[in-house]
């Protein structure tokens, strides 16, 4: 007993650092990294923007590959306390799988596209780049991690680890971390945009939930 409340409690505070790290890269995604983004401006004000700050772009995608990797630990926290089975599996695996797309796209957004802006590529292959770059992350990537964390959520309502408004909460922000990869597959930027503020603050604010609610018991 004294085994587990000990491990529980470690879980506790490695999900709040998760969230943690999770919140800072929102805000630097929401700050700093805004004007390299494709929302609200040109592919050329983008590069140049990128080429301008380059350490603090190149910082903050390293801080987004910290948070794929914190999600898949708060997923595997979760897929802890539920009974082994096929489908607990399953949906741990469907977040590592987009874990690969996750951290490939963050790497061409954070080296592979400002070094190509320095050796002056054209702004066709840099276009390019970006649109698999958005993708890989934003369209299979999330989509991996949001049907994972779906089927894990959904296995806890079903063995009563989780009950009402928590259930809806979480079963909430996964739903509209889906929405995102339809907002990005079809290059609807400002939805996804939307989408990205909304689940992120939810998801964000559910692993909390559950640290207290499951963690603490």
């Amino acid at each position: 007993m004294e085994q587990t409340n000990n491990n529980n409690r470690m879980k506790f505070y490695l999900v709040h650092l998760i969230a943690g790290i999770i919140v800072v890269a929102c805000l630097l995604m929401n700050g700093p990294m805004r004007g390299g983004l494709p929302v609200d401006n040109t592919l050329s004000e983008r590069m140049t923007f990128i080429v301008e700050h380059q350490v603090i772009w190149q910082f903050s995608w390293c801080i987004w590959m910290l948070c794929a990797l914190g999600l898949f630990t708060f997923c595997a926290i979760l897929a802890d306390n539920l009974k082994p089975s096929l489908f607990r599996n399953l949906g741990l695996a469907f977040v590592a799988m987009g874990i690969v797309p996750d951290l490939s796209a963050e790497v061409l957004y954070a080296f592979v596209i400002p070094n190509l802006i320095h050796s002056n590529t054209s702004l066709e292959t840099l276009s390019a780049l970006e649109v698999i770059a958005t993708h890989l992350t934003g369209f299979l990537g999330n989509g991996l991690y949001n049907l994972g964390g779906m089927l894990l959520t959904l296995i806890a309502i079903q063995e009563g680890l989780i009950r009402s408004w928590v259930a809806i909460w979480g079963i909430t922000a996964w739903v509209l971390g889906l929405m995102l990869s339809f907002s990005i597959a079809l290059n609807a930027m400002q939805a996804a945009e939307l989408f990205t503020a909304t689940s992120m603050v939810l998801s964000t604010m559910w692993m909390l939930i559950f640290a207290h609610k499951v963690l603490q018991r």
